[in-house]
């Protein structure tokens, strides 16, 4: 079982094709809106039928990826709701829909699941070892769930099993870990920007504290990776943010509560009763 095709010709179907390729699985059909983005997919490749007719990429294969936007998979399943899908396994990839999306295809014949890579996609073309050591977060039926399994096994990656009610926890916990740290570096780099230095001087700056800082996360945990004059009760430097937050009232909101926030980790730490409740008359404080 090794032929399939992919509907949504964007940088996770993209991506997913050329790394199963990769392992010796055959390309059948391409299908997207965009007959040019399915046949840059199939040129990169080197096999497959490229087409803007989804019903045309279930025949010829044994498992079918709808890698679409969330709130076009209903109108895929629509759209092939009336095709024969006996012996075939179907998977969506989004992180925040559960397979049930899928479950007119259940009624066709077709074993469904969800099968979503915790990573992120932004670059313009697809990386072939873009899955390699990371998670795919599974739900669905046992049959596709024990194939998506595999199927992650062979891209070399992981697997998370969840339950068709996890799959919005889940995806808001992936969502923030990546696209939140996204916007809170743009809000770094507009504060480097006061004292004149621009995204790449930025960026080249603070990427090797961001790897120390991802380093320091998987080898001693969260609580004890946290540093900074929060932990260590430093009000005065504490007081100093909060003149230069205040002139930026949305980032001012964000201090404001990240702050908060990491009070708990403090107190957790062992910082005083005392340095908690300056800290906090603080933070309150307009």
């Amino acid at each position: 079982m090794n032929k399939f095709s992919v509907i949504g010709a964007g940088q996770v179907g993209s991506a997913l094709i050329l790394a199963l390729s990769q392992v010796k699985f055959k390309l059948q059909v391409v299908s997207d809106r965009s007959i040019r983005k399915a046949r840059q997919v199939v040129k990169i490749v080197g096999q497959g039928q490229a087409t803007n007719d989804n019903k045309t990429a279930v025949s010829p294969a044994d498992i079918i990826f709808i890698c679409v936007p969330d709130d076009f998979i209903s109108l895929v399943v629509n759209n092939l709701a009336r095709v024969d899908f006996k012996n075939k396994y179907v998977f969506h990839t989004s992180g925040a829909c559960s397979s049930r999306l899928l479950e007119p295809l259940v009624k066709r014949g077709a074993a469904v699941a969800s099968f979503h890579p915790v990573q992120t996609f932004a670059g313009p073309d697809p990386e072939p070892d873009i899955f390699q050591g990371i998670y795919f977060g599974i739900e669905g039926q046992p049959k596709a769930k024990q194939l998506g399994r595999k199927l992650a096994a062979r891209l070399g990656a992981k697997t998370l099993y969840l339950s068709p009610e996890e799959k919005s926890v889940y995806h808001l916990a992936c969502s923030m870990s990546s696209n939140f740290l996204v916007l809170l570096l743009f809000e770094v780099i507009e504060l480097f920007r006061t004292i004149g230095l621009e995204e790449k001087e930025t960026i080249k700056i603070l990427v090797p504290l961001l790897n120390k800082t991802l380093q320091n996360v998987k080898k001693l945990g969260i609580e004890r990776s946290l540093t900074g004059p929060l932990i260590r009760g430093d009000c005065q430097t504490v007081k100093s943010h909060l003149s230069i937050t205040s002139l930026r009232p949305g980032l001012d909101k964000i201090y404001r509560s990240l702050a908060q926030e990491s009070l708990v980790i403090g107190q957790r730490r062992g910082l005083s009763e005392d340095k908690i409740k300056a800290l906090k008359k603080l933070l309150r404080q307009k």
